[in-house]
């Protein structure tokens, strides 16, 4: 599904991989006064609003970037190229497999943009008292909006899109989001929401 030249993923599923491959604080920032904007906010719930989520990302991030740091997991590239090394006769080397979007030269595990995603929406459900999230993100790699109603479908979104690029395996992104999940409630617990 991750190979630039993969027959299996369909060209919806290429879009959403390019539809996150930009700066995801870039996309979330904008999503955020997005929703303040269309929602009427005024200004003490507009920076209430940004202040949690802007902090539920930033703790997610830092979360994600301990655990790469720690566990230092190659990413598929690297394991399927030198699938013949890794012990398990069951597997075989593809030395010429290039995935859809470029590999970031960083550990695979935990994804950072599941990690972000789920403490962000987890954070966002506190705040507003609600599954839905109903925010409007702009990819500035493919010039479109998507939108996400709810928590669960920008998750889930944000998982699929990392593996159909070809840079995650599907664990780093789905313990990302576990993991992410788990910063926002704790950022919830504290008071911000």
């Amino acid at each position: 599904m991750g190979s630039a030249g993969s027959n299996l993923r369909t060209a919806p599923q290429t879009e959403v991989a390019r539809f996150f491959a930009g700066n995801l604080s870039v996309q979330l920032q904008g999503s955020y006064r997005d929703h303040a904007v269309r929602h009427g906010f005024g200004a003490l719930q507009a920076a209430r609003y940004l202040a949690v989520a802007t902090l539920a990302g930033a703790d997610g991030a830092i979360a994600a970037w301990d655990a790469k740091l720690h566990y230092g997991f190659w990413r598929p590239v690297t394991a399927i190229r030198l699938a013949d090394t890794d012990g398990n006769a069951a597997t075989v080397a593809d030395p010429t497999r290039t995935p859809l979007l470029a590999t970031p030269p960083f550990p695979d595990y935990l994804s950072g943009h599941t990690t972000v995603i789920g403490s962000v929406t987890r954070a966002l459900r506190s705040l507003e008292g609600s599954s839905r999230v109903d925010l409007s993100i702009e990819s500035s790699v493919t010039g479109t909006v998507r939108h996400y109603p709810d928590a669960a479908t920008l998750n889930r979104e944000g998982v699929d899109a990392r593996v159909w690029a070809g840079i995650h395996f599907r664990t780093a992104d789905t313990e990302g989001t576990r993991v992410g999940t788990a910063v926002g409630a704790w950022v919830a617990a504290r008071g911000m929401c």
